[in-house]
């Protein structure tokens, strides 16, 4: 029991001394709180943009597997031309020898992409035209917004059908509501019915015109209306490309098919190209590979943020290295008076601690809403957990600590008679 008082007395003490110097102490836990909540806010909002990447891809189908074409190096293109085209990627035969040899597929969908221009009225857009089949809808991961999608019924008809995202809807038809609309797809009239959102899997910094304007139309529509070629015009020039399939989409058993099944079709797909153009792209590599430069982001913004504690942990030490000098005479009263150089010590730690502790809490209650106010005024995910908010105050307690234990070392270490003559 008289433990425990003893404990009590020393640290009401300390926080007595912290209360005569008001401002003082109040600068100094400041440091700390700006140290907190600076790496609270730093994690935070890296988290919040790991977690929307990983969305975006999760989007697409962690049990999807992506093969696209790929337009080969400038060198090997000029040896795939053939009759005036560019010949590569893709083609229905790798379509069915991949279908035919995957191991754990459940389904597919092959796509074919054009560009051509789209016009309603007098607007008139550069848009990517992708032939393809009903099933794409869920492979690809896409939303209606409105409308629907196309239907078999579509594909075995033949009819001039077409499903755009809502960008182009809002650059071509501005206020006008598009579905039933008829607009101009490289010179051929299309029916609107439907309207999807923005493509998973799709990186806003990848959101340029281009990517933006999508339509997707029945591949047999696409092949008795376009072909295969596309004509892309530079200023004066311009240049045919062959593409028999733009895209194949696999959805496999599991997770684990996905990556033996990228193993195969890499396999498949080299021997029977020449040149590497094509890619396959496996959502879960990405979604790793995204984890682990987010993790070496959160190394980074930690570190940086860290700085702010240590500032702090200097200026804490610097506070008590001052106040040991200027309390020289109240020790060796204490010290006459029976105190302990241990007593001495856990009462400069005390105050030590008390700093980073205040300056701490305020600092996870700031940090806490730093996040929240960016998200809501930058339009900026933010994500928040326990540990965030725990990692940085124990540092700061263990700031604290470091900074406090030299002064109090140095306080008990005083000699009471030199330090009775002290003025």
């Amino acid at each position: 029991m008289k433990a425990i008082y003893k404990v009590t007395d020393i640290v009401l003490l300390g926080l007595h001394n912290l209360t005569i110097h008001k401002v003082r102490s109040a600068l100094t836990a400041l440091g700390i709180l700006f140290g907190v909540w600076s790496v609270i806010a730093m994690l935070a909002i890296n988290e919040g943009a790991r977690y929307e990447a990983e969305q975006s891809l999760r989007q697409m189908g962690t049990d999807k597997l992506l093969i696209q074409s790929v337009k080969p190096p400038q060198d090997a293109a000029a040896a795939a031309r053939e009759r005036g085209a560019l010949h590569y990627g893709l083609t229905l035969a790798d379509s069915r020898r991949l279908s035919d040899n995957l191991p754990g597929i459940s389904r597919y969908v092959v796509a074919h992409e054009t560009r051509k221009s789209v016009q309603y009225a007098s607007r008139l857009i550069q848009a990517r035209i992708f032939g393809t089949y009903p099933s794409y809808l869920q492979l690809r991961g896409l939303r209606m917004y409105a409308g629907r999608f196309l239907t078999s019924s579509d594909q075995l008809r033949g009819r001039n059908v077409c499903v755009m995202n809502k960008s182009l809807a809002r650059q071509l038809f501005l206020y006008e509501d598009p579905l039933g609309r008829t607009i101009r797809i490289g010179g051929e009239c299309f029916i609107v019915v439907g309207l999807v959102e923005r493509p998973a899997g799709l990186a806003p910094e990848a959101q340029t015109e281009m990517v933006t304007s999508l339509i997707y139309i029945p591949a047999g529509a696409d092949h008795a209306r376009f072909g295969q070629y596309t004509i892309i015009r530079t200023g004066s020039s311009r240049t045919m490309e062959r593409v028999e399939v733009s895209q194949i989409i696999f959805q496999m058993a599991d997770e684990p098919a996905v990556l033996a099944g990228a193993k195969v079709a890499e396999t498949l797909l080299t021997s029977y190209h020449d040149r590497r153009d094509y890619d396959v792209v496996v959502p879960l590599e990405l979604i790793e590979q995204r984890r682990k430069q987010r993790r070496l982001w959160n190394i980074m913004f930690f570190v940086i943020a860290s700085i702010s504690l240590v500032v702090g942990g200097i200026g804490i030490m610097n506070i008590m290295l001052a106040s040991v000098t200027e309390r020289t005479r109240e020790i060796g009263i204490r010290r006459a008076l029976g105190a302990k150089r241990r007593d001495i010590t856990v009462q400069f730690l005390v105050e030590a601690v008390t700093l980073t502790t205040i300056g701490g809490l305020t600092g996870i209650a700031v940090g806490y809403a730093v996040p929240h106010i960016v998200e809501r005024t930058l339009n900026i995910k933010a994500v928040l957990s326990p540990p965030m908010l725990a990692i940085p105050f124990l540092m700061a307690i263990a700031v604290g600590l470091v900074s406090g234990l030299y002064p109090a070392m140095r306080a008990a270490g005083l000699d009471p008679i030199q330090a009775l003559r002290h003025e």
